[in-house]
């Protein structure tokens, strides 16, 4: 009797709708928790990056993209937003630095989020260094996303809930996280560095 493979037996315990069709991906596919570990990778991914399971966001992404990467994923996971894409870079299974395109979104069990599905495949353009190590809460990039879409003051406050007061002071925070002097140049800046 074959023994079972315990990555599908994980794909399928995590995800068990989509457990079939991701496992079949050419494209490198992989799983986080709620704690940014990796819980499961696909054939392709193990293959291109080696096996990563069990690792940290902080441990497998290069380190001028932790915090890019650590911000995305708590956006998520604290359901700020559903999905992101963007650039990294990662080592591969032989240790070349390399630019992969990475597009995530939450996982969901009975509408509670239970982790992070992505998909991370290399592109052919040289890697990069980050141009940022700027670190924004979730809640500043909920006002920066709003600042992006020109809403004002009341508008954010309204929208998250929130005092104007607090939404000023989160406005000050970012422009002065971003080396800014104005929303527009913020959200300008914030574009640039690839975090909107």
């Amino acid at each position: 009797m074959v023994a079972a493979d315990p990555n599908i037996e994980e794909l399928r315990r995590i995800a068990p709708d989509l457990a079939p069709s991701i496992a079949k991906l050419t494209v490198p596919a992989y799983i986080l928790d709620l704690n940014g570990v990796v819980r499961w990778l696909n054939a392709a991914a193990i293959e291109e990056f080696g096996d990563l399971r069990g690792k940290r966001i902080g441990q497998i992404v290069e380190s001028d993209y932790v915090t890019l990467a650590r911000q995305e994923f708590a956006a998520k996971i604290l359901g700020t937003v559903e999905a992101t894409a963007g650039e990294i870079a990662m080592r591969t299974a032989d240790g070349r630095r390399v630019t992969v395109d990475v597009s995530s979104t939450t996982l969901l069990e009975h509408g509670s989020i239970v982790g992070v599905f992505g998909l991370a495949d290399p592109t052919d353009e040289p890697p990069k260094q980050a141009l940022h190590s700027v670190y924004v809460t979730p809640r500043q990039m909920d006002v920066l996303r709003h600042l992006a879409q020109g809403h004002s003051t009341a508008v954010i406050a309204q929208k998250l809930g929130i005092a104007t007061e607090t939404v000023r002071n989160h406005v000050r925070a970012i422009i002065g996280r971003l080396g800014a002097h104005t929303r527009l140049e913020a959200v300008m800046r914030a574009h640039e560095l690839g975090i909107l």
